[in-house]
């Protein structure tokens, strides 16, 4: 909750270099400041103890205890309004039981329906609806004894939901408990933070810094909160050669620039805190001595610049105050960003850390900020939950559309049917440090030593759109990339053009897309664009010797273990490559390929099995092949039964399978048939 733009203290400055200009927010860090935050909590906790109503708080009191510093006052309020709150008192609250108990079973148990109960007394005969002042103390007093109350309570409760009347409480948290009454140091950590975020939410965008480590982690959760919050970024490099993102809200050609800004302070802030959460999760247990020396340890461990951790070097926001434009300095007041209430075990905002640590055992644990704490009632750690909560954050993706597309492509990769391309989530980036390009796909798809990118275009504004456009130009024109394209339909007119309304090819193959991206579809692209089918089917007769000392060693080779050796991805490759290599005699479907010493000893092995029974069902027929010390294809045994001489597979019904010797009869038994019949009357 940020404060007003006109009460807040700021400071602003013009570079004679630059002419840049430049606000800073005035926080409260002296100890005259403080002490006078002290002030302000003692007069909110002496009105709130004695039950006091908002017609006897005084603003002008503590803009007088401010020194006259009206915005430091008004600043200090807003802050303690963090902590308490206007409301007003309820019939239960203010009266007894018995009398509250008469009040609501006449139905008249709210300040609303007893104003209306009194308008329709004073309208009833013979007053016909006015009553003058002289009047009115009769009429209160006569309504009020057909109450049972006193005159001077009545009136009171006409009117206890008027703002005036309401009183000053406590705020519940989240989690269901009172705000505690909040000390100095609290309401400054809430002012310092109010003050950063008046300034974020009339922002235009935002950057931030990283060193030349690219946080992997840390990126991928900015991109997934900014596609949910709809708010663009670039990842690139600046003039030093450091890894930065921007941040800025989606350009419109009507209304102000900082309409995106409380979004874009919503992110600043997650983004912060996820850091913190990362850098915590990733630093090495703490080996050092205990002093100086175990200080320098954990500084050189864990980066720290100006309270901001995990490799971010600096925020820099770009504000908008009375249509002039500042560079806000966020990093300068990083100390000030603390969370503002309570520890990273409670505020878990980072999908990846999603099991709050040091809550599992026991049944109350508390959180200590102050000198005061607040019970947590403890879960136990239920283990199941915890890894379904983390497959649940491994599928978490940037839209519903790229859910789907993965969705869908690795169903058709399980069933063989995406030629061997296999896909990949969130793959490495694209780095052009000569032309400071940072560039990060949505999926990767890979096959042997081959691998392509795939980036998925939906929305897209046109600025941004431009910007994307540029560092697919570059990409291009810097070769050795292998990428496709999905573009939305809509976008297919605005991607042909140039600025200048003139054709251009686009920098990469691409596809376009209504509603859905077909798996499919993007298959069949790369299959066109990147198949090297002729160049594998030649070479399969060099790996002809590997599997002939396969097949001569088992007496068989499995059907998958085929398309590995040989290098192939799907059936119709398997089949032209054993046909070059004159083995399509020897081939079983869906089992692999087999020596005809193989075959014999099955075939062998099988009749002895059936020398006495006169069937075997498909788990017998495996379990005696296995016993003469052949091989198998688990699950794939009724395709080498079809290729075994003077042996049969009969199927009596949809759930039976038997084997037999070829010509034996087998008898069944009939399945039971209802009697269909007339009925007949009784005589």
């Amino acid at each position: 909750m940020p404060l007003s733009v006109d009460d807040l203290r700021k400071t602003t400055s013009t570079a004679r270099k630059d002419k840049k200009r430049r606000v800073t927010p005035l926080l409260i860090e002296s100890p005259e400041e403080r002490e006078l935050a002290g002030d302000f909590c003692r007069y909110f906790s002496d009105l709130e103890q004695h039950a006091k109503r908002q017609r006897d708080f005084s603003e002008q009191y503590l803009i007088e205890r401010a020194g006259g510093d009206f915005k430091l006052a008004r600043g200090l309020i807003s802050a303690m309004h963090n902590f308490y709150t206007w409301e007003s008192e309820t019939f239960a609250e203010r009266l007894g039981r018995e009398d509250f108990e008469n009040l609501d079973e006449m139905g008249l148990g709210n300040p609303s329906a007893l104003r209306l109960a009194m308008y329709d007394y004073v309208s009833a005969a013979p007053r016909s609806g006015f009553v003058d002042g002289r009047e009115r103390p009769e009429a209160l007093e006569l309504f009020s004894a057909g109450l049972g109350l006193e005159p001077g309570l009545v009136e009171e409760l006409l009117y206890l939901d008027t703002e005036e009347n309401a009183l000053l409480k406590l705020r519940t948290r989240q989690d269901g408990q009172t705000y505690r009454r909040p000390g100095a140091a609290e309401v400054v950590r809430r002012y310092n933070r109010m003050a950063v975020e008046t300034l974020l939410y009339n922002c235009s965008e935002v950057v931030f810094g990283f060193g030349t480590t690219l946080p992997a982690s840390l990126i991928k959760r900015i991109g997934f909160l900014s596609k949910e919050l709809r708010i663009p970024y670039d990842l690139d490099f600046n003039s030093s050669g450091e890894i930065q993102v921007r941040l800025y809200g989606p350009a419109q050609a009507f209304g102000a620039p900082t309409r995106h800004g409380e979004s874009l302070a919503a992110l600043t802030f997650t983004v912060l805190a996820l850091a913190r959460r990362l850098a915590q999760a990733a630093a090495p247990v703490d080996t050092a001595p205990k002093g100086k020396a175990r200080a320098a340890k954990v500084t050189n461990e864990i980066p720290q610049f100006n309270g901001l951790e995990n490799n971010v070097r600096s925020i820099t926001a770009l504000v908008h105050l009375r249509d002039k434009a500042y560079s806000f300095d966020v990093a300068a007041v990083g100390q000030h960003l603390a969370p503002a209430e309570a520890p990273a075990e409670l505020q878990d905002i980072s999908p990846e850390f999603g099991i709050a640590k040091g809550l599992e055992t026991g049944s109350v644990s508390t959180l200590r900020e102050a000198p005061a704490t607040y019970e947590v009632q403890a879960r136990p750690f239920d283990q199941a939950a915890y890894y379904k909560q983390k497959e649940a954050d491994r599928k978490e993706f940037d839209s519903s559309l790229e859910a789907r597309f993965y969705e869908e492509f690795s169903a058709l990769v399980r069933e063989g049917y995406t030629a061997g391309w296999q896909i990949q989530r969130e793959p490495e980036a694209l780095v052009l440090p000569g032309q400071n390009l940072l560039y990060i796909p949505d999926f990767a798809f890979y096959r042997g030593n081959l691998k392509v990118w795939l980036e998925i275009i939906g929305f897209w504004t046109p600025d941004y759109r431009i910007r994307k456009l540029e560092k697919l130009d570059k990409l291009k024109a810097q070769g050795g990339h292998q990428i496709v394209l999905a573009l939305a339909q809509e976008l297919k007119a605005s991607f042909d053009e140039d600025a200048n309304g003139e054709h251009r090819e686009m920098p990469f193959p691409a596809i376009y897309f209504k509603q859905t991206l077909r798996a499919t579809e993007v298959v069949n692209l790369l299959q066109q664009k990147f198949d090297d089918r002729a160049g594998r089917l030649a070479q399969a007769g060099a790996n002809q010797t590997g599997l002939e000392e396969l097949r001569a060693r088992r007496g068989f080779v499995a059907e998958d273990k085929l398309l590995e050796v040989l290098g192939l991805y799907n059936k119709n490759e398997l089949l032209s490559a054993l046909q070059k290599l004159s083995l399509t005699a020897d081939y079983i479907d869906a089992y692999g390929l087999c020596t005809p010493d193989y075959l014999a000893r099955a075939g062998t092995a099988l009749h002895q099995a059936l020398e006495v029974p006169d069937r075997l069902t498909l788990e017998e027929a495996e379990a005696a092949l296995l016993e003469s010390g052949l091989e198998l294809v688990a699950g794939q045994i009724e395709a080498l039964l079809g290729r075994l001489p003077r042996l049969a597979v009969v199927r009596p019904s949809l759930f039976e399978v038997f084997v037999t010797k070829e010509g034996t009869v087998l008898e069944f038994e009939a399945p039971l048939v209802a009697a269909k019949g007339r009925r007949g009357r009784a005589r």
